[in-house]
């Protein structure tokens, strides 16, 4: 992210991260944060998720709004 880049969608605020599909910067204001949960069983223990051996069980994706309904949440 390069300094005092601003955002695409608004095009008033710094943008603080970038969009994980098309890569525009976004504000955090314009910015979606999608939580992916991973239902496998190596991720759960008595239906709680726990960070398992082979990574993360939470995954986070930030995408922008024109992006959002084209993000693979699967």
């Amino acid at each position: 992210m390069e300094a005092g880049e601003i955002c695409a969608i608004c095009k008033e605020r710094v943008a603080t991260e970038k969009c994980s599909v098309c890569g525009v910067p976004l504000c955090e204001t314009c910015m979606i944060e999608i939580i992916i949960e991973d239902m496998h069983p190596s991720h759960r223990i008595k239906g709680i998720t726990t960070p398992g051996i082979t990574g993360e069980a939470v995954k986070k994706k930030v995408v922008c709004p024109k992006c959002v309904t084209e993000v693979d949440i699967f």
